[in-house]
Formats: structure tokens, sequence, C-alpha cells
């Protein structure tokens, strides 16, 4: 998947460094969608074109090629070679007419209800035909869709302009002609004007598709590659060259009657207590070559939860697992190309379904995997809808995965849903002992819960003084000053005031320390403002949020790793911090006793005192450099023999393994449809007022801001306070 930070954009979907499913039908199928392409001449790049084709994850498609006059031999050739590939592929020839007659021609010549356009020289990420095909399936009121786009070859660039500009298109087109679109959609407007030989024709198809009353949407993701080329149509349209204005003039002409009357279809926000389809039109049924894991997650973001989420899909990929995930909330998904590079098969459910369709789709998606197993984790609504799934999937094992409770959210967080949903699950995974304790005193059966530490991946070596020395010179840390690493978000549960006392208290006891944070969230301000109040300003630096790798460098050039947190599991930064010989000395809470032992780092109990434990620990450690290596040795030493990623990925194989047995041999009871769609409605409906809790909370926090903002100045009437929250919502994501 692309990632827009990389300028280059060079892992294109044909890219050989991609990971790939074996997406393959497991027979014969009526064609659901009809990729449309017409062909003229085009060169090698065509196989890409091919392999993105083939490599989509919706499989009941034709494909139906217009030959528009080819006259190079390698070229025909090239198109035979194809359309033997596959017998799902069709060759219309004709004599030179254009591409739009040769869309029209391949959309007569096809049977699909869905027409996927696409030239021959551009490309689809894997999913794009099936989210797309599921937007419009979900989305009765467009009539196409596309997606944001990866402009790429002879320019580089990331467009997500698109069709919610709306009647804008009357002054200029906005994104190339690679769409799905509803075959009455294409029908009603009379397809393409033939008459436009080439230039612009997809801009004048828009129109026509407007003017017979549809519109389209487009999906926030990059999931169509454009071939960019600074003499084509688009790259001529978008830079307003003097020879596209009487084309401007003739589509001013051509659709004046459009400005008022200009579809506007839109996404409604869900309906009370709506009904929960069941049936799907397409089955989409695959190949299953090895075992199939779907993984319910919330969402894709940086995170502990989600390293390790992406830890175990990679290490299940590489040891032959066929893996999907799937995100249930709306959020911003950074780490949507992280887990692109590891599976294909990911889908941020919100990006294309309404709530109502969750249930149906997640159905669609096990059955059309085969997926053998559904891991839940983190994921209220994937807790929600096990009776539905159970249901609909019989044979198929449900496990969830939780790593810790929280005592202020949900009355315990996920391992609450996880001890009430027991039945509905075969067995439930926790990554700490404490956890499984926890858990069976809340009336969870233990011989049902399977621990399963995570681990961390281990360095070949831990960083030597030379390159300690070259990475806190990188890092402007004074030579020969002891480093501290803080790391988490900033928030209640990493206790950032404790920090802050503990940092203030050794300053006044003159202990030489430096200390580096690394992390974001609502606390970070009021840290900071405690930072400069006492005076610790030039000790203390804040990187915010980094990337993995940075992380891990910042850890290198650590002596001790704090963290006073209130709660935990096992804090994935703490492993990390012992793989790299990096000293811990952390709260004594959740599962970090399991791992943390006397000769290996220091526990502290929270309670009264526990800042003058720490400032007393830390002086004693820094004061000892000796010491402090060899209990650091001793923590690498320490993950080594029992807390490696490997070691945790072979704990998890043998959990799933007997999950499938107890799922064989002593299945859980499945509810009857009707219960199962009802509990289905009640799961969308919590999730609808959770959304509409989160809207609220924003709303208030914006107004008050304002309020305090506004100071006499200018008065915001409600409704545009309103209407700012719910931009913010779109823009900021937040956990509900």
């Amino acid at each position: 998947m692309i990632d827009p930070s990389n300028p280059e954009y060079a892992n294109t979907p044909a890219s050989a460094s991609r990971p790939t499913c074996p997406y393959r039908p497991a027979g014969v199928a009526a064609a659901t969608v009809t990729v449309v392409t017409p062909f003229c001449n085009t060169g090698e790049i065509f196989a890409e074109t091919a392999r993105s084709v083939f490599g989509q994850s919706f499989q009941e498609w034709e494909w139906i090629i217009v030959d528009d006059g080819s006259t190079d031999p390698a070229a025909l050739a090239r198109l035979a070679s194809v359309r033997q590939s596959d017998p799902r592929i069709r060759v219309v020839r004709q004599a030179n007419r254009g591409p739009s007659a040769a869309r029209n021609a391949a959309v007569a010549a096809s049977g699909g209800r869905y027409l996927c356009l696409l030239d021959s020289d551009d490309l689809i990420e894997p999913t794009f035909i099936e989210k797309a095909v599921w937007f419009l399936e979900s989305h009765p009121q467009f009539g196409f869709c596309n997606s944001w786009t990866v402009h790429f070859d002879e320019a580089r660039f990331l467009w997500r302009a698109g069709f919610e500009r709306g009647v804008k298109f009357l002054e200029g087109n906005s994104g190339p002609p690679i769409a799905m679109v509803r075959r009455e959609a294409y029908q009603a407007a009379a397809g393409f004007d033939e008459s436009i030989v080439f230039g612009h024709e997809d801009w004048d198809f828009w129109l026509r598709l407007a003017r017979a009353g549809y519109w389209g949407h487009t999906l926030p993701e990059f999931l169509a590659w454009y071939r960019y080329r600074r003499s084509g149509r688009f790259a001529q349209i978008t830079a307003s060259r003097p020879t596209d204005e009487a084309f401007r003039k003739f589509i001013a002409t051509e659709y004046r009657d459009l400005a008022e009357r200009f579809p506007t279809p839109e996404i409604l926000p869900p309906t009370p207590f709506a009904t929960v389809p069941e049936e799907v039109a397409f089955g989409n049924r695959l190949a299953a070559e090895g075992s199939g894991v779907l993984f319910l997650v919330p969402w894709l973001v940086t995170g502990g939860a989600d390293k390790v989420n992406l830890d175990w899909v990679r290490g299940l990929t590489d040891r032959g697992y066929r893996v999907s995930v799937c995100a249930t909330l709306d959020a911003k998904h950074k780490w949507y190309p992280e887990f692109c590079a590891v599976t294909p098969d990911v889908f941020v459910l919100r990006h294309f379904l309404e709530l109502r369709d969750f249930p149906r789709f997640l159905v669609y998606l096990i059955r059309s995997r085969q997926i053998g197993t559904v891991i839940v984790t983190g994921s209220t609504i994937g807790y929600q809808l096990l009776p539905f799934l159970r249901c609909h999937c019989p044979g198929v094992a449900f496990l969830d995965l939780t790593h810790v409770h929280e005592p202020h959210w949900l009355n315990g967080g996920h391992p609450r849903f996880g001890v009430g949903y027991q039945d509905q699950l075969d067995l439930n995974i926790v990554t700490t002992s404490h956890l499984r304790d926890w858990m069976a005193a809340r009336g969870a059966d233990p011989a049902r819960v399977e621990v399963c530490h995570t681990g961390v991946g281990l360095p070949d070596s831990a960083p030597g003084p030379e390159r300690r020395h070259a990475l806190r010179g990188r890092l402007g840390v004074p030579e020969g000053v002891p480093v501290l690493a803080y790391a988490g978000r900033i928030c209640a549960q990493k206790r950032p005031g404790v920090l802050a006392e503990i940092l203030r208290e050794l300053a006044a006891r003159g202990v030489p320390f430096h200390c580096l944070v690394v992390g974001d969230g609502e606390l970070l301000p009021e840290l900071k403002r405690q930072v400069r109040r006492n005076g610790l300003k030039s000790q203390v630096r804040f990187f915010g949020t980094v990337g993995h790798g940075k992380w891990l460098e910042i850890l290198a050039a650590a002596d001790i790793f704090l963290l006073p947190s209130e709660y935990e599991g096992i804090s994935v930064a703490l492993y990390e911090a012992m793989a790299m010989e990096v000293l811990p000395v952390v709260s004594a809470v959740g599962g970090q006793p399991e791992v943390v032992t006397a000769e290996c780092g220091v526990l502290v109990p929270p309670g009264v005192g526990e800042v003058e434990t720490y400032v007393s620990v830390l002086s004693g450690l820094i004061g000892d450099p000796a010491r402090r290596a060899a209990m650091a040795r001793a923590g690498r030493e320490r993950i080594r023999s029992g807390f490696t990623l490997a070691q945790g990925l072979d704990c998890l194989e043998a959990i799933l393994e007997r999950a499938r047995v107890v799922a064989g041999n002593a299945p859980r009871q499945a509810v009857s449809a009707g219960l199962a769609r009802e509990l289905a409605a009640l799961a969308i409906e919590y999730a609808r007022i959770q959304d509409w809790a989160r809207e609220q909370r924003l709303e208030r926090r914006l107004l008050a801001a304002l309020r305090r903002f506004r100071a006499g100045r200018v008065a915001l009437s409600l409704p545009v306070v309103r209407s700012l929250g719910r931009w913010l919502l779109g823009k900021l994501g937040e956990r509900p």
C-alpha cells in the first residue's frame, strides 16, 4: 500500500516487493463486476495493469478489453497473452474510434451489475473492486464511486480531491477515469459521448451521470494509481492550458442547466434501531490456501496494543497463515500503510460501509476467505456481534485477545467484555497471568483463558558504547549525563504528573540526568508547563509521536527506562527497553512483575511515598554505572530466555490450534437467527449512540474553547459551533 511519507511512490500494486494473498476463485461464479478497459498499442506497462486486476481480492469479475485498432505487433502479442491467461477475459476488436467508443462497446458486451472503469496503463490496489462494490451495495443513493489516487510515472503526487466537489465539477474535472459505476447509472447516462474522441471524455461522463440524476463518492484511501503524463488529458485539464479552453466552454454551455439541480446524495447518519440486512447478492468465495485468520481491531494507530497486533499479523503471515484485518472505529488510521505492508487484506469498515452493514460484511468476509479463526481484540462492536457471527458462521473458532483491564473505562474495559461474552468465545487469550486472574475473579472460567506473553523482537545485539555515544550526540544530550527515557500516550494512565515530580526532586538533590519524553496526548501541554515551572527545560526534551524506528534510536541512547504508570498489562516499551539493555524502573502493576525481576530492574508499588522511592532508586542507579550495566544485561537475557516475539508466536499458534479443537469438540451454543439479528441491531444502535455522544463531547469542548477565545468580541451561533465540532470530529478522531 502507498505510504504517503515516501516521495517516490515506487511500491506500486504491480511491484514484486508487495505482499500478496492467494486471491483465486474457489469455483466458477457469475460476474458481478465487469472491468472495462480500452486498449490501443499499450506498451509493456499493460502487464502491470493485468497483474493489478488478477490480484484483486474480489474475484467475481469479467474483463472486457476493447482493442481500439491496435497496429503494433508487440502490443497485440501482449494483449493475446493476457487474454489466454484467464477465461474470464474477452477481447472485443473494433476500428480505432477512441476511448469513449471503446468503453461503450465493452459495456454493451458485458454482464456485470457493476462496471469498473480502468485504462490499460493504470493500476488498482488489491481491495479496490471489493471496497467500491461494497460501498455501492451499502449506499444505494450513490451511482458510482472512486478513491483517492496516487499519480505516478512522469510526476508523483497524491490526489485527494474527488466527487465531494459536486457542482464544482462544472468548473473543472477532479480525478482520472478509474471508478466503479452501477450499470443502471451508466445506461441512464447513455454511456460516454463518442463524439469526444480523445481528451476529457471522463469529465463529460461524470456530468452526463449528474444530468441523469446520479452522483458519486470518493473513498478516503489511496486505492487507484494513475499513470500521470505531462501531455496527458488529466495533466492538461488541471494545468488549465489554453488548448482546453474550448472544452471548458463546451462544458459550461452543455451542462448549464445542472447549476441549479445538481444531484447531492449524502452519507446520512445512522437511523435509530436500523434494520440489519443479512443477504448479500454475491459470494466471492476464494480458494483456501493455508489457515485463514481474521483480526477484528478498533483502529490502525500508533500504540502498544496496535504494535502487538501488527507484530502478530506479520508473524502469522510469515508462518503461512492468510490474515485479514478489519478496523471498526472511525479514527485517523496512521498505521494503515504498515498493516497493508504485511497483508493487502485490510479493511477500515467506516471508509466504505454504513454501520448497519457491518454484520453482513463480516459474515461475507469470513465465508469469502473461508476463515477458520476470528480474533476480537479491542473492538467493542466485535464483541457485540459475536452472537450474529456464530449463528451465521458455524464451525469457526472465535477468540478474543486482551492486554490490560482499564479501571476508569467501561468498568474494566475490554477484559470485562471477555468475561461477559465468554459463552460466545471458544477461548480467551490474555497477555499476562495477572489479567487471567482478574477475569477469573469476575466470573470467567479460567480453564478457557490462555496466557500468551506477547514478547518482542530481539535485536542481534544491544547498542554498544560507540553507537550510544553517536546517538546521544545526534540528540543533543550532554556528554557523560545519564539518560532517562519515558514513552507512552501522555494521559492519566501514564501519570506524567508523577514523572514531573520525580524529575523535580532529582534536580533538587543535584542528581545529573537528561530525560527524553516520547509520545503525545491530552496531558502533554500540562507536563510541558510543569517542566518549565520547575526550571527543567534544559534537562527534558519532548519528541512527540515518532515512528517506531525513531523510538528505538531514542531508546538506544538511554540508560534507564522510567514509566510510573497507574496501570498496565505489560508495556510494549518495557519489553523493548529490556531487549535494548536499557534498565527498567517501572510501576509494579499488571503483569509487569511477570517480566521484571530484582536482577534486571526495579518495580515501584504505586501509593503513598512512591515519588520518594523512585527518586531514591534512580539516584542510586545513576550513581552506580557498573550495577546499572549489569542489571541491563540481565534484562536482555531475561527477554531472550522467555519473552521474544518468536516465543510469543509459538504460544499463539498453539492456542489457535487448541481453539480449533475446542470449537470442533465442545462448541459454544449458537443463538437463533432471530435473536442474532436483534442482538446485531442493538450492537449497531450502541455504536450509533457512541458516535453521537462523541460528537456531543467534541461540540462541548469546542464551544467552551470558543467562549473563552471570544472574550466579548464575536458571538458564534450554536449551529456554527456544531458545524465546527463535526469538522473537528472528522479531523481529530477520538476514542469513545
